[in-house]
């Protein structure tokens, strides 16, 4: 009589309260995504200096990184996420209540910063938390979680956009205060690691060894060139996956005008959500054969099809449904991309650097934030906002033909190392 396989141990509360969190902050999010067109259309910044502020953004976001991944390792990982929630609900409030003024973009940089430095430590408390063989699927579900709200969290702020603008403002911060609340009273961590914890791979000897510890988080990054090589090609990544963020709602506006361009945007945004709400099952399924890196390669060409899609975008009537279609493409790429990416960064950082390897790659990710709005604002200008897409679409086929290259390199080295063991 065949044996049933016994499932491996659940989940702790701590992850669904975490999931819980990602859906209220992603259901909350107001401020992030339509940045663009506050810039644009309430501060009367001219497109390429709106995407130099973006950058600056990207910058005040790369520093809360670093920041909050060193907090997350020197200090108990729940109180530095509630804390860093807390100051940046206020942040918002203090939005609110200077309106649209000439500080007010700076303060939103503060408050994405601020909030930046959370996605790290509580991607550290995941893999803190998590048993080993059930990472990936803690991931996942705060993955879905995250964009169960974001499918409602856009539409609503589109709608709110031009009908009572400050407030974006007041409901950001109320999700983030109630983030913090959920965080206070379920949220504990795991175990405190040391630095000691958790093997270092010794490939000369085809085995781990618990031996020489890494004194800081640069040392993990030389003993893995393969979690370096992925960092590094994370930023062409992000490049490519953050134009929706600014150039698309750009485009949105030139193709469809003023008024149709933010509710489009915002159904875009929803549409995404929707997506990752009714496809994650199902690609994670499809997809699970893949290894973690061949994965992230396919979710680039999974960018370069919808981004490169938007190019056909016209003021017609099958404009809408194309944006909308191309749309749900690069969402498969994202869920592929977000999925694998997580449990990747969890299976090579050592526990006691959890934070920080984070915050390394999010950085990765910041940079090539950073550079979208920058590179989408100037071809813009000079060519018109159409014109980025065929950019992006070959910048995502580089990316995929790197992440292969990355999983190439990584297979053969953990041939070498089998090779060794035997």
């Amino acid at each position: 009589m065949p044996v049933k396989k016994a499932r491996g141990p659940a989940l702790p509360a701590e992850i669904y309260a975490l999931f819980a969190v990602r859906l209220v902050v992603s259901a909350g999010s107001f401020v992030g995504p339509f940045l663009a067109m506050m810039l644009t259309m309430k501060l009367g910044y001219d497109e390429a200096r709106a995407g130099a502020f973006m950058s600056v953004v990207s910058v005040a976001s790369a520093l809360g990184l670093v920041v909050g991944g060193k907090l997350g390792d020197a200090f108990d990982r729940p109180r530095v996420l509630r804390t860093l929630q807390s100051v940046t609900a206020a942040a918002y409030v203090a939005c609110a209540v200077m309106g649209f003024t000439a500080a007010t973009p700076f303060v939103i940089a503060f408050a994405m910063g601020a909030l930046n430095g959370t996605w790290p430590i509580i991607n550290a408390i995941v893999a803190d938390s998590a048993p080993a063989d059930r990472r990936k699927e803690a991931f996942s579900l705060l993955y879905w979680g995250n964009n169960i709200g974001f499918s409602i969290g856009p539409f609503i702020a589109g709608l709110l956009f031009t009908r009572a603008p400050r407030a974006l403002f007041v409901g950001n911060a109320a999700v983030l205060f109630a983030a913090a609340i959920i965080v206070a009273r379920y949220v504990r961590g795991g175990d405190r690691p040391s630095a000691a914890d958790g093997p270092i791979a010794d490939p000369a000897a085809g085995r781990p060894t618990a031996a020489a510890a890494p004194p800081s988080v640069w040392a993990v990054f030389r003993r893995s060139p393969v979690l370096l090589l992925y960092s590094i090609g994370s930023v062409l990544t992000a490049f490519v996956y953050n134009q929706h963020t600014f150039a698309l709602p750009v485009f949105l506006n030139d193709t469809l005008g003023e008024v149709s361009g933010p509710t489009v945007f915002g159904a875009a945004m929803m549409t995404n959500g929707l997506t990752v709400v009714a496809l994650t099952a199902l690609v994670v399924l499809a997809s699970r054969r893949l290894r973690s890196l061949a994965s992230v390669a396919l979710a680039s060409l999974f960018y370069a099809v919808g981004f490169g899609a938007y190019y056909l975008v016209d003021g017609s009537g099958y404009g809408v449904p194309l944006a909308l279609g191309a749309t749900v493409v690069w969402t498969v790429g994202e869920i592929l991309g977000s999925t694998n990416g997580n449990a990747f960064v969890a299976e090579k950082a050592p526990p006691a650097y959890r934070s920080r390897v984070n915050s390394v790659v999010s950085f990765s990710y910041i940079a090539g934030s950073a550079l979208a709005p920058l590179a989408a604002g100037s071809i813009a200008r000079s060519y018109g906002s159409a014109a980025v897409w065929p950019f992006v679409a070959a910048c995502a086929a580089l990316s995929a033909a790197f992440m292969y290259g990355v999983d190439r390199l990584d297979r053969k080295a953990g041939a070498r190392v089998t090779a060794a063991g035997s």
